[in-house]
């Protein structure tokens, strides 16, 4: 669930930026004022959208206390004056996006979307993540998530999946996966490999690891 927070002192404004937002399928904060928006600092929030001019206080303020805290928080700065200085002086302290009003609220969406996707891809190449349909691996930190939900997993199960990614598409054996995820630490039967495959295929049932019988296993 993405956290949107606005700030934003016309009642009217924000309740309709609110209303969109929801709309389509964000959850809102709204505030009012400096201070309440001080209060959210620590809040988990995905993008801020904040205008500059509040009745106690300044949003170029907000954002400067944002971007101390987080460098990489995205904050949209609007503005009912349309003057270049509070554009510059914006991005100049770091804001990700500028909207003058008055706008359509269909922008305001677009822009939000168009940073949370910037974001998302960031977020992968600085973290390596692997994406596979609605699972995302995380090869750095070894978790694995369905549609943003984190999966229970071992970290012998994440070394079969990070096997097979390596291997797509090629035939392994059971012989292949005991060598190279257990190494020299198992000298049982290689049928331990089966019922770590049944468990990662309940926990994962889109990953396709397709069965050859009598040999081992595919990803493909």
């Amino acid at each position: 669930m993405k956290w949107i927070c606005i700030v934003e002192d016309e009642p009217d404004l924000n309740r309709l930026m609110q209303f969109y937002l929801e709309k389509e399928g964000y959850s809102v904060i709204s505030c009012s004022t400096f201070a309440e928006a001080r209060q959210q600092l620590n809040s988990d929030i995905s993008v801020w959208v904040v205008d500059i001019m509040l009745p106690d206080g300044s949003g170029l303020d907000i954002l400067k206390l944002l971007k101390a805290q987080n460098s990489n928080v995205s904050v949209i700065i609007i503005s009912a004056k349309g003057d270049r200085f509070d554009r510059v002086s914006g991005f100049e302290l770091g804001c990700d996006d500028y909207i003058a009003k008055p706008f359509l609220p269909a922008e305001l969406i677009f822009r939000i979307k168009k940073l949370l996707q910037q974001k998302q891809s960031t977020e992968k190449q600085n973290n390596n993540i692997v994406s596979l349909g609605c699972y995302e691996i995380y090869l750095s930190r070894r978790i694995v998530l369905n549609s943003g939900e984190k999966v229970d997993i071992t970290s012998r199960e994440f070394d079969i999946i990070l096997f097979f990614l390596r291997h797509k598409g090629q035939a392994v054996s059971r012989e292949q996966l005991l060598q190279d995820v257990w190494s020299d630490e198992y000298f049982g039967s290689d049928r331990i490999v089966d019922n770590y495959i049944k468990n990662i295929r309940r926990k994962l049932p889109k990953l396709q690891i397709e069965t050859i019988y009598g040999y081992g296993y595919r990803y493909n």
